[in-house]
């Protein structure tokens, strides 16, 4: 099972995954072209992607969404709250590529079993996903809580791409509205880096899992001090970088390594 970060961020998100026969993207925020350009670096195709599975309506998660499977007939799989919500900005999709589905009923793809949940963010209907095929890979943006059906979930899994989307101090002590500060901070908001290394203390087994921290704030964080703070938290619980997890960050505006797992 192969994963990637296509980007990560509030300018575009999006993600490759591939197992035998099957690739599929998680989310496609950029334009077409941007994602296909993204794609080549990460030596895929996007004439070989078969599936779009969409996270939320936002535009840095669907802006190339429609365009891409105009243009190439790829399927675009999402619940009916979003794809109706998503309209504006992909345009019509051809009713014959487009599959709904509910989230907390899980169903298979090709080669993977998709299981959606429920996110807690402040859209139409969020999604977060477990992907399963040789191996788990579980994907957590755009949330601002994690409850325990998620986490039981998301348990086992071999790769963790999880956000950690602001430092709390930082955020407070910026330049953001109010307004805009509680939204980030609410349970309908943002991971902050303390609330990722809470989680991963949960979910971590020392099986040398792998931790991509995603959708970084480029106000509110910092690439170090999100893997500062995660790190420490997980030390405080006896979990340590190099023995039992490797831990990055995704990139903001490339790909970033390709895992084998």
């Amino acid at each position: 099972m192969k994963f990637c970060s296509l980007s990560s961020g509030s300018s575009g998100n999006s993600q490759y995954i591939e197992y035998r026969d099957t690739k599929v993207l998680v989310d496609a925020g950029h334009s077409g072209k941007k994602i296909e350009e993204l794609l080549k670096s990460a030596g895929s195709d996007i004439k070989q992607i078969d599936a779009i599975f969409l996270t939320h309506e936002h535009i840095d998660h669907v802006k190339g969404v429609g365009v891409l499977s105009r243009r190439h007939g790829i399927k675009v799989f999402t619940t009916l709250e979003t794809c109706k919500a998503m309209t504006s900005i992909t345009k019509e999709i051809d009713p014959n590529n487009l599959y709904l589905f509910e989230n907390n009923k899980p169903f298979y793809f090709k080669d993977l079993y998709i299981d959606p949940m429920d996110s807690f963010h402040d859209c139409i209907k969020g999604t977060c996903y477990s992907i399963v095929g040789n191996a788990k890979i579980s994907i957590v943006t755009d949330t601002g809580w994690v409850n325990s059906e998620m986490m039981d979930k998301m348990q086992g899994s071999s790769l963790y791409y999880i956000e950690a989307n602001h430092d709390k101090d930082m955020l407070l002590q910026g330049s953001y509205p109010w307004a805009t500060k509680q939204r980030i901070l609410s349970n309908r908001g943002h991971l902050s880096n303390e609330n990722t290394g809470e989680i991963l203390n949960k979910l971590l087994k020392r099986k040398n899992e792998r931790v991509m921290l995603s959708h970084l704030s480029k106000d509110n964080n910092d690439p170090k001090l999100a893997v500062r703070t995660v790190r420490d938290s997980l030390q405080r619980g006896n979990i340590k970088e190099g023995i039992d997890y490797i831990m990055e960050v995704a990139p903001r505006d490339n790909i970033s390594n390709i895992y084998e797992l």
